[in-house]
């Protein structure tokens, strides 16, 4: 090989080397990239939710929907991820999520010292609000007015101790789901129905014959996220300011509560709350 071929090959040679090196730098990079906010699966945010709790959450044409559904929805598209729903029990969701199985839940949890030390959450997405739905012809006004009776609840809900400090009276009978306390009420097995106003309010639209009693507020619904997961809280938070100041939170809420005004506490909790 003469000196100049030899030389116009290994020119050729250190490009080639120079663009794979770059090549692959870049690929790495876009790979890190891809899951910067170190989600279970990259370019993905999973969302544990409950298919039950109808218009929170629930199964719609064989896909999820609701106003959590709705809300999470927003995040991931926000901080460009693929959002991905799984359903699942509610007693699983914060330890799931603090594992790595879920990224984070479309669902307002309760946060409370106890599920602190498991999982960090969000900012809130509601104030919690609880109400006693009960049978038109054996009403139950109060809470209170609920003593000595036995009331439904779904495991491991945090509202069980709400209840129990309102009315220590009161006989706690732990259901898997929304779906399963509300049979009970039906047949007589409970006096009444503990849950969330959202809950509460899609089920008196749906059985003539329930009634709710006034509304007790039980705390801070959030979206828990696991601690080892700083970024994605940071991000998630971010996303949640944007849709709370810009109106789409309402327009989320309005959608799927008519008629009601903004939650409880949200205005006061951020002050460009946009109505």
């Amino acid at each position: 090989m003469s000196l100049s071929r030899c030389s116009k090959f290994l020119a050729t040679a250190a490009l080639s080397m120079l663009a794979a090196s770059f090549c692959g730098t870049a690929s790495a990079s876009a790979s890190a990239d891809a899951n910067a906010l170190n989600t279970v699966e990259k370019g993905q945010i999973t969302f544990a939710f409950r298919a039950d709790d109808k218009p929170v959450s629930f199964i719609k044409d064989d896909k999820p929907a609701g106003f959590m559904v709705d809300l999470t929805t927003e995040i991931a598209q926000r901080i460009h991820l693929q959002p991905q729903y799984v359903a699942t029990d509610f007693s699983s969701m914060v330890p799931s999520v603090s594992s790595h199985r879920y990224d984070s839940a479309a669902f307002a949890v309760l946060v409370t010292p106890a599920r602190e030390k498991v999982v960090n959450f969000t900012t809130p997405v509601n104030f919690a609000q609880a109400r006693l739905v009960s049978l038109k012809k054996a009403p139950l006004q109060t809470v209170k007015g609920a003593a000595g009776k036995t009331v439904a609840i779904t495991v491991g809900s945090a509202l069980i101790p709400v209840l129990q400090k309102i009315e220590p009276t009161i006989t706690v009978r732990t259901f898997p789901n929304i779906a399963a306390s509300t049979a009970a009420l039906k047949t007589g097995q409970v006096s009444g129905l503990f849950t969330g106003f959202e809950a509460s309010s899609g089920l008196l639209k749906r059985n003539p014959d329930f009634q709710a009693s006034e509304s007790v507020m039980s705390g801070k619904g959030a979206l828990p996220v696991a601690k080892d997961r700083p970024a994605l809280l940071k991000a998630m938070n971010s996303a949640l300011a944007g849709i709370i100041a810009d109106g789409t939170y309402m327009k989320l809420y309005s959608k799927w509560y008519p008629g009601e005004s903004e939650p409880a506490g949200m205005a006061q909790e951020y002050p460009n709350f946009k109505k």
